[in-house]
């Protein structure tokens, strides 16, 4: 984190991947020092045991991430849920799948996608990106070439 100033980590709640809510957050983070150590430990008691003295705390550091971007998954809903944010003056950068005009409304993708998030109602389909798994299954098996990747 020191040498190339950007952190990226993940937290989940739940029994398995599959039934699990997670949040991943990516950016840029900058060393605060130890000043802020005490207040830490305050809210986080259980610290003291991991970390009982002075010399155990010695190696300790806080960082604080101030610019990026995350995402919200929640792998237990079907379809699943999905959202994007940014922090601290990030900008925006869209990811995924997206199909263009040249969509012959085969319908092959929506046979592929294992959320089933495409409307094929129109022509072009549309991804529902709030529900797409980012799974490249629509892209690969597009005759036409219609869905492109984002980024």
């Amino acid at each position: 984190m020191k040498k190339r100033g950007v952190l990226a980590l993940t937290g989940m709640k739940g029994e398995d991947t599959m039934h699990c809510a997670a949040l991943s957050i990516r950016g840029k983070v900058r060393e605060l020092g130890s000043d802020l150590l005490p207040r830490l430990f305050e809210k986080n008691p259980y610290m003291n045991e991991i970390y009982p003295d002075a010399a155990s705390r010695s190696a300790l550091t806080v960082f604080v991430i101030y610019k990026g971007s995350g995402e919200r998954f929640d792998l237990s809903q079907k379809p699943i849920e999905r959202s994007s944010f940014t922090f601290g003056g990030a900008e925006e950068v869209q990811e995924g799948y997206f199909i263009t005009h040249a969509c012959i409304g085969c319908k092959i993708c929506y046979s592929k996608c294992p959320q089933k998030c495409i409307d094929i109602s129109s022509k072009p389909a549309v991804i529902h990106q709030e529900n797409c798994l980012h799974c490249g299954n629509c892209f690969e098996i597009c005759p036409a070439r219609a869905i492109m990747k984002r980024r």
